[in-house]
């Protein structure tokens, strides 16, 4: 016997003329190849009502074959309610029934409320969807783009506008564009950004960090350097206060104190930021103060492009779900600064296939490398 599937056009049709033709139900089972009760509940389903009356009572329409079709009491007078069997309007009725299927949730309610808990609950400390997946995988069987499905629908507690950047943007201000005055006496020949193009292309495969500051309201006296290696998401933050060219070079002095210069070269080759007047130390930056030799390369990007360093400026916009836009910094100490990191750089994503920043950077290069920097 044929193993059941959905029953196709020609199917029915042959069902209806079996109807029609009084044959039994085992036999028009075998002429599909289909068990008979598949066939039973076919026209069970499908069937409709042409004329209302009693109910229950035919014995004709409670057993097979459900429909009025070839009874000689059809045009008598009959009270009980007439059924039919038309292939064409069960194949409709069958498509309508598929679709319905396949909309809505697929959860009973205690699954439901349980999955509807999970991602308020990661949504209100600042995970992603696909972290909060990763992170209950035992618990939640449905896939990231259900999720995201289930949200957009309604569904869930969680709503569309819950998500960081899921909302459409606001149009922006186009204000007049600015350079630092300082920039117009810095002499960054080879530095520039097509001086870093040309430079990738004799190393290709080179490691290269991003760097650039998060940004603070004025009246603020601390800022946030975000320091960030692209190809492992892997980022380094320091609260720095009144930030100016000597504490940039400070952190990258205590970067090397903590690794070594081997260390430091062989991790962080290049770094590329743009025009802040912060980063123009390029001696003290490129060169360690202790052994005199040059430790990493450093480039700046071309001014008002800065999707010239676009990883740096994605992860500013996901240092924002801890650091809001518009508000002080200026509360929050080295330790608060330290959790923070710890908490991003120990987030699951999916670039990484499911693994954290510090699993990778442990993986590339060493726990005790690691343990160094934080």
């Amino acid at each position: 016997m044929k193993e059941w599937k959905h029953l196709t056009f020609e199917q029915r049709k042959t069902i209806s003329s079996g109807i029609s033709h009084n044959y039994k139900l085992r036999e028009i089972g075998e002429n599909l190849l289909v068990d008979p009760t598949s066939v039973s509940k076919e026209v069970k389903r499908n069937r409709i009502e042409t004329s209302v009356g009693l109910k229950n009572d035919c014995k004709r329409t409670k057993r097979w074959p459900y429909v009025c079709t070839g009874c000689k009491e059809k045009y008598k007078n009959c009270p009980y309610t007439k059924y039919k069997y038309d292939a064409t309007i069960a194949q409709k009725k069958a498509n309508t029934n598929l679709i319905n299927s396949r909309r809505g949730i697929d959860l009973d309610s205690e699954e439901f409320n349980k999955l509807d808990k999970i991602i308020k609950d990661g949504i209100s400390e600042n995970k992603s969807i696909y972290q909060i997946k990763i992170e209950n995988n035992d618990t939640i069987n449905k896939s990231v783009s259900t999720i995201y499905g289930y949200i957009n629908k309604g569904y869930l507690t969680t709503k569309r506008f819950d998500l960081p950047y899921a909302v459409t943007y606001k149009k922006r201000k186009h204000n007049k564009k600015y350079d630092y005055s300082e920039n117009n006496k810095i002499d960054r020949t080879g530095h520039t950004y097509l001086d870093y193009l040309a430079y990738l292309h004799k190393h290709p495969g080179i490691y290269v960090w991003q760097l650039d500051f998060l940004g603070a309201i004025k009246t603020d006296n601390n800022n946030i350097l975000t320091f960030i290696l692209p190809n492992l998401q892997f980022t380094l933050l320091n609260l720095i206060k009144n930030p100016n060219t000597t504490k940039v070079v400070e952190f990258f002095d205590k970067i090397e104190d903590k690794i070594g210069i081997e260390a430091f070269k062989e991790i962080i080759p290049v770094v590329l930021t743009d025009r802040d007047p912060n980063f123009t130390d390029i001696d003290g930056i490129c060169f360690s103060k202790k052994t005199g030799e040059e430790r990493c390369k450093l480039f700046f990007c071309d001014p008002y492009v800065s999707n010239q360093k676009p990883h740096v400026e994605n992860m500013n916009k996901q240092i924002r779900l801890f650091f809001p836009k518009g508000k002080s910094i200026d509360k929050y100490s080295k330790e608060d600064i330290k959790t923070i990191n710890n908490t991003i750089i120990n987030k699951p994503l999916r670039s990484l296939d499911g693994n954290t920043p510090k699993e990778a950077f442990i993986k590339v290069f060493d726990e005790n490398i690691f343990d160094k920097l934080f």
